[in-house]
């Protein structure tokens, strides 16, 4: 339908219109030139390579449009519209420039080169075990849920009239198995697999799918049911196509819930009950421009986090500070009983400070890791994601689902050296082949 060009011209022309009008309010806040310009330069370069990506795959969701969406939040972090933003270092700005150049450099490549897949050496699973050994790991994760509850003494979804529950699971002490809880937010998806492959009947696939789904809704992590909903839309997607208006659907459930979420997580005290989500989030985040809800979790989840990587870059250059590869090894380093603090040092952390993914190439190997690191993230998504359009095997289901969660959670930090992502590629290498 988008390859047709009037409709083509109309996407086009409706893009410039709203460019037009977003430049036209932010100047009337008061924004400078020297804000404005690099916020349109990006606007432009997360537009285009949307329109070219959709045209290209005739697919929404590709690893472009995803990236497109932290370029937008890049060039929407340049405005100051809150008092914990500042102007950027022009060593962060041209890292978030060759950062993102590479990326799609990357994706690019990826799109002209034929397909690859590394070599498995373990044997697959017969149905049977496949399902057997899937059911092992969602009991594991019920029994440290239980494990977990049983130290916190309730269900948080049973007592969210307790203000101070989003609080207390965070000082809640997890166990060394807590990703056997977050695995439940792909095993659905690894479910419905079996559920296609006649392995399970379908009412066993929606129990073990409704199990998984109460366990991580009690952790309140909106990054984690982020990742439930991708993996599941992926996977009926791989069989089924999704009309576009059921696919809007879904998006505007999953906006509503993920700031419902974010309502609960901010406590149910009195203050913030009598004010809206939109004043309520103005105010936590020190934002003093008249914002609207959209743009104030653009600033509050995405041009703060940009804020304090440039922070984070700062002060590893003040104190000539190199990581020589430990961020890129945290999934292997994660495992080992060693002080995570003495490895990774919490003044230069992205994961607790949220300095989005930038951070962590440039701390490993400076400018080499800038523009490698990103080329092979925008190789490895791309290359998923055209076995999982050619339908090369429904392994690539769950894989391209983490790719989607990595690229998705660029604003926050950086989730492709993260330990439970590669445990998730384990299990679903064992599981699907």
């Amino acid at each position: 339908m988008i390859n047709k060009p009037y409709v083509l011209i109309l996407i086009v022309g409706a893009l410039l219109f709203l460019d037009a009008f977003l430049v036209y309010r932010y100047l009337s806040w008061g924004s400078t030139m020297d804000e404005i310009l690099p916020f349109t330069g990006f606007l432009l370069l997360a537009e285009t390579i949307t329109v070219f990506s959709i045209i290209r795959f005739n697919q929404i969701i590709n690893p472009f449009t995803l990236y497109s969406l932290f370029i937008y939040i890049a060039g929407f972090s340049f405005l100051i519209i809150s008092d914990r933003q500042i102007d950027y270092d022009y060593h962060y700005i041209l890292i978030m420039v060759l950062s993102i150049a590479f990326f799609i450099a990357g994706g690019l490549v990826a799109m002209k080169t034929f397909t690859f897949s590394f070599k498995s050496y373990i044997p697959p699973l017969s149905q049977r075990l496949s399902l057997a050994f899937l059911l092992l790991v969602f009991v594991a994760g019920i029994g440290v849920f239980i494990l977990e509850v049983g130290q916190l003494g309730y269900l948080p979804v049973f007592n969210l009239a307790n203000a101070e529950v989003y609080q207390e699971l965070n000082e809640n002490e997890v166990t060394p198995l807590h990703n056997f809880i977050i695995v439940n937010s792909v095993l659905p998806a690894m479910f419905y697999i079996l559920f296609k492959r006649k392995t399970l009947r379908f009412w066993q696939f929606l129990l073990l799918t409704a199990v998984c789904g109460f366990i991580i809704l009690n952790f309140f992590s909106r990054q984690i049911i982020v990742l439930f909903f991708f993996s599941m839309l992926i996977a009926y997607s791989y069989y089924k196509t999704i009309p576009l208006l059921k696919f809007f659907s879904i998006g505007v459930v999953c906006t509503v819930i993920f700031i419902v979420l974010g309502q609960l997580r901010g406590g149910s005290s009195e203050e913030s009950n009598s004010m809206s989500v939109n004043d309520f989030l103005r105010d936590y985040g020190d934002i003093t421009k008249p914002t609207n809800i959209i743009e104030t979790y653009l600033s509050l989840y995405g041009a703060v986090n940009l804020t304090s990587g440039n922070g984070i870059v700062s002060d590893a250059l003040r104190d000539n500070y190199v990581s020589y590869g430990l961020y890129s090894a945290r999934p292997v380093l994660t495992i080992i009983p060693v002080d995570k603090n003495a490895i990774y040092p919490p003044l230069y952390s992205s994961y607790t400070k949220l300095g989005t993914y930038l951070v962590d190439p440039f701390l490993d190997f400076r400018w080499i890791g800038v523009i490698g690191l990103n080329f092979m993230y925008g190789l490895f998504a791309m290359n998923s994601f055209k076995n999982y359009l050619a339908k090369n095997g429904e392994y690539y289901i769950v894989e391209w689902s983490l790719f989607i969660f990595c690229i998705f959670m660029c604003a926050f930090t950086n989730f492709f050296h993260m330990f439970f992502v590669a445990f998730f590629f384990i299990i679903n290498r064992i599981a699907i082949k």
